[in-house]
């Protein structure tokens, strides 16, 4: 019993100030370590929180392109119905059937009245003709974001300008 007691008493006691030291040393490396994981954590976090908003916006995209199909599809449907065709023809157009009379309405401003009369009446843009081509030729290039379909318009040769 007394050997025992001679080991621990023999065993080396370190002062207060230096128990504190390396009490101080053990928890600077645990903040350390804590913060190295806070770090990594907090980049880990930040690209999951990127990827689920670019997830979230895909999937709105998704949404809004099944939606502009199937508006197409109807359309498409439309279109070949040949009873629209044929009252597209008659608005648009002015078409008429044959033995039928045609007739229509002119305003006071000498435009027609009612229907699209943009076919009717091309309108002619300013500028040269191949300057209109050329435009085109850049828009191919470079198309405007959000306008898919939407052709430029190409100005048409006036009389002057034909060979």
């Amino acid at each position: 019993m007394e050997e025992t007691k001679d080991l621990v008493d023999s065993s080396p006691r370190l002062p207060n100030s230096e128990r504190a030291l390396s009490m101080t040393w053990r928890l600077l490396l645990l903040a350390v370590v804590i913060a190295a994981l806070g770090v990594t954590l907090a980049q880990s976090l930040r690209v999951y929180f990127a990827q689920a908003h670019e997830i979230a916006a895909t999937r709105a995209a998704i949404e809004a392109r099944k939606d502009r199909i199937s508006d197409l599809e109807d359309q498409l449907e439309r279109w070949r119905d040949p009873v629209f065709i044929k009252a597209e023809a008659r608005e648009r157009l002015g078409w008429v059937v044959p033995g039928e009379t045609g007739y229509r309405v002119i305003g006071a401003d000498g435009k027609p009245i009612g229907g699209d009369s943009t076919v009717l009446a091309p309108t002619r843009p300013e500028g040269l003709w191949w300057e209109g081509m050329w435009g085109s030729v850049r828009y191919a290039d470079n198309p405007v974001e959000g306008q898919e379909g939407t052709v430029p318009s190409i100005p048409m040769p006036s009389e002057s300008e034909t060979p």
